[in-house]
């Protein structure tokens, strides 16, 4: 009687650990279609990798979600993509042209003069 409990309690661990994914055997992986479309542009200059959008130099890559992010420019000439701020800033954020110009400088607003004070490290 033992064995047949013991043996019906490792069957339903195994099977709750194949179905929630305990053993983490699969790793995510990118699509195969992001991969083909990324290898099959027609781009010959930059392809950026968030949107797959052809463009002049990384620098003028956009963010995925331009409507609700913002794209912060790095002194390295790297960029950002971050949430826009929350609450009622005037409109200060709704220009992608001008919007990540604007700093509140106020540590509590994560805008993309937060941005630049957290990659100087004065936060």
């Amino acid at each position: 009687m033992q064995t047949k409990l013991f043996i019906a309690i490792i069957l339903a661990t195994r099977v709750s650990a194949r179905f929630f994914d305990f053993s983490h055997q699969k790793q995510p992986q990118k699509p195969a279609a992001y991969e083909a479309n990324a290898l099959l542009s027609d781009c010959n200059n930059y392809v950026c990798p968030d949107t797959l959008a052809c463009v002049d130099a990384p620098n003028k890559c956009s963010c995925p979600f331009p409507s609700s992010q913002l794209r912060c420019m790095l002194p390295n000439s790297e960029y950002v993509c971050i949430s826009r701020p929350a609450g009622d800033f005037n409109e200060r954020y709704d220009d992608p042209a001008t919007n990540w110009k604007v700093d509140a400088k106020d540590d509590n607003v994560r805008d993309c003069g937060w941005v630049l004070r957290v990659y100087n490290g004065k936060i």
